[in-house]
């Protein structure tokens, strides 16, 4: 039985939860690279912050291989003695970057995976197209430190997580059919109303959560700063999310549920978010 459960919003599409003294993170990432080095030349994680911002982890899943999930989890299992769980390019990825094969465990969509005190089902996701950064395989050759674009994607990965008969859902991707009921959903917020009137009454949730919304090329020693909202052509405008817009639409669509947007690094008791 878990007495005490926690979620803690590490920036980008980065969550911790806790069980008790158990942590599983999803997502890592505190690098933010330069929008700049992402196009040229090589990347590398920044070790001392990512020693600063994890302390302790049993687990990592890692939702799709691209840069902003990855790139920081190689720390984070060094650090910490968790075992990352992810695609079959997350896993090479993760082995060419230096992390233990015994550190690394291959999942699919359908898996049913018993992770402690946290039941985790994998369900598929869609990403959003991003140019430079389609799927396919992996460079042959990989050679650290990568390139931003060898950390191509494969599988993309929801995680519908069971925690202490709470249940919570990573975000489904572009296309909601499927998507299971949860009680929290973490949701990105720069999709049509459409998108929500079909995957709020599929999830059910009681609470909905915000991530990956904030510009994760903007360094973390200065303040947080919305994303540039994602073109529609044929409208193209250059702005950025407005994420308390973003609250009120929700909760105009499907007025069952609130938006809880989360301070970052700070730990939150999950039946309060749910109670609240």
């Amino acid at each position: 039985m878990v007495a005490s459960t926690g979620f803690r919003w590490l920036g980008v599409a980065g969550t911790e939860l806790t069980a008790d003294d158990q942590t599983l993170i999803i997502d890592p990432y505190f690098t933010r690279i330069s929008m700049l080095r992402s196009l040229f030349g090589r990347i590398e994680p920044d070790h001392e912050l990512i020693a600063e911002k994890v302390r302790r982890g049993d687990f990592v899943l890692i939702t799709h291989p691209h840069f902003d999930h990855l790139m920081d989890v190689p720390d984070v299992v060094h650090n910490t003695g968790a075992t990352a769980l992810g695609s079959a390019n997350a896993c090479r990825l993760l082995a060419v970057l230096g992390v233990d094969e015994e550190r690394i465990r291959k999942t699919e969509v359908g898996a049913k995976l018993s992770l402690k005190d946290f039941e985790v089902e994998v369900f598929r996701s869609q990403h959003m197209w991003t140019p430079g950064f389609s799927p396919g395989p992996l460079s042959p050759d990989l050679k650290p430190p990568l390139k931003a674009r060898e950390y191509r994607m494969d599988d993309n990965y929801s995680f519908l997580i069971s925690i202490g008969g709470y249940r919570l859902l990573t975000d489904p991707g572009d296309n909601p059919a499927g998507s299971p009921p949860a009680d929290i959903l973490f949701v990105f917020p720069y999709r049509d109303d459409a998108y929500y009137r079909s995957l709020l009454p599929r999830v059910r949730p009681k609470t909905v959560i915000p991530t990956h919304w904030d510009d994760f090329f903007r360094p973390l020693s200065k303040p947080l700063r919305p994303l540039i909202q994602p073109p529609k052509w044929p409208l193209i405008s250059l702005r950025r999310i407005n994420i308390t817009a973003f609250g009120h639409r929700i909760e105009r669509i499907y007025p069952e549920t609130k938006v809880f947007v989360p301070e970052i690094f700070h730990t939150y008791d999950i039946a309060e978010l749910i109670r609240s």
